[in-house]
């Protein structure tokens, strides 16, 4: 039966394991239990979509374990309530720029990057598609394809270089050749089509859509006519750009009389914060996906991501923008007071205390002088992060929290310590 979606309504996300530093990294190192821990925040968050990418060379190595570890997502997932987005053919890994060999029918050794765009060597694809669809394609939580991601990214970049290298650690800069470029990019294309076609007439149940890294190679690709839903990527780094974006893609998807959707936005590292792409995504009713739901401490993790493994999030802001909740820019918005209670002057009367009780020379026991100081340290803390006085990169509190760990805190770093935020506290409110 053929699966009806509501493009607009997909509020979704990205997904690697927090712990992977990519996603073959990911694949190959599969953990169920951290996928059921994963999709239970992204179920709190009222997130209704998971994208996933499959790397080629991980299901080379081993079939079957890969396809299962693919259907244990996509049902773990579905448990949740969130349906699964897979990308079939992601870069690189079914356009490597390492060595990846393949032997084709008739032929020697040679590598899968220069076979794979040959149409003679696209039923290598054609067969991991059909291994793929057996898996999951009847799956109720099987979303639609994504046939590839960012094909206009690439061709690896074979034309950068001043020759063609034998090996990675080879690859010397040059100047890139504009019209092999576009000649490598249309035998790419070439495949992506010809895979948007087999797709669809091997599972007309579902949609397919192709990751286009910006919304304006739909037209120049080809593949506006083959796919069932406009798909871009954008990280506009300004609300004026990304309203152009997102005008450019509706009247493209008019044009067709296609659903659009982004299913890749928000990048702390492009000036493209997520409360800004949730909310302009939602004032034109187009569907997205963030990149991406896990904060980890490798690759993209630490530019992007809304969870932390134990469930504690970066920045507040972000669950609260994905449940529709956003700052107030506008003339209303008001400065917090956080000094309307005198509870400045009470900081600085505790602050002043806690110094003085901690001096050497007033008591022979200090055993319990760090307590009292990181006391004094949180009250203003306290105050400064209420009131958005200090950047929250890395809190006042953790910083606090961070000497109660020690086992033997130095004090004096300490009294430093609890004067800074005193003088900062001071000065943000015009404490006298």
């Amino acid at each position: 039966m053929k699966r009806t979606v509501d493009y607009a309504a997909l509020r979704g996300f990205n997904y690697t394991q927090p712990d992977a530093w990519n996603d073959r990294a990911f694949w190959s190192d599969y953990k169920h239990d951290v996928v059921e821990r994963d999709m239970g925040y992204a179920k709190k968050l009222q997130l209704n979509c998971a994208r996933i990418f499959l790397p080629f060379p991980v299901y080379r190595e081993d079939p079957d374990r890969f396809l299962e570890n693919v259907r244990d997502f996509v049902r773990t997932a579905w448990k949740y309530g969130i349906a699964t987005n897979p990308i079939i053919f992601h870069i690189p890994y079914f356009f490597p720029m390492e060595e990846e060999f393949v032997k084709a029918e008739g032929e020697t050794l040679r590598p899968l990057s220069k076979t794979i765009r040959t149409p003679e060597s696209w039923k290598i694809g054609e067969e991991y598609f059909d291994r793929l669809y057996d898996a999951i394609g009847n799956e109720p939580g099987l979303l639609f394809w994504d046939i590839s991601n960012e094909r206009g990214y690439t061709d690896n970049f074979a034309t950068w270089y001043d020759e063609e290298p034998k090996y990675i650690q080879d690859f010397r800069p040059g100047v890139p050749d504009m019209k092999e470029l576009r000649e490598k990019q249309e035998k790419t294309w070439e495949f992506v089509r010809h895979f948007c076609r087999y797709v669809k007439a091997k599972d007309p149940d579902h949609d397919i859509g192709i990751g286009n890294i910006f919304i304006w190679e739909t037209e120049a690709s080809k593949t506006a006519e083959l796919v069932d839903v406009i798909v871009f990527h954008d990280y506009s780094s300004t609300r004026a750009r990304l309203r152009e974006v997102l005008e450019m893609a509706i009247a493209l998807g008019k044009k067709y009389n296609k659903p659009v959707l982004d299913n890749e936005m928000c990048c702390l590292a492009r000036a493209n914060p997520y409360d800004m792409s949730i909310q302009l995504h939602e004032e034109y009713g187009v569907g997205w996906f963030l990149f991406e739901l896990m904060i980890g401490e490798d690759g993209w993790n630490r530019v992007h991501g809304i969870f932390y493994p134990d469930g504690t999030v970066r920045d507040p802001s972000i669950p609260a923008a994905v449940l529709g909740f956003y700052r107030n820019r506008g003339a209303a918005a008001l400065r917090s007071d956080v000094d309307q209670e005198d509870y400045v002057s009470r900081a600085v009367f505790y602050a002043d205390r806690a110094i003085r009780a901690t001096r050497r020379h007033v008591k022979p026991d200090h055993s319990d002088d760090a307590r009292i100081l990181l006391e004094a340290c949180e009250f203003a803390a306290n105050l400064l992060e209420a009131g958005e006085l200090v950047p929250m990169a890395y809190p006042p509190t953790a910083k606090i929290e961070a000497y109660r760990r020690m086992a033997a805190p130095d004090c004096d770093e300490i009294r430093d310590y609890l004067t800074e935020l005193i003088e900062t506290l001071k000065k943000a409110t015009h404490h006298s």
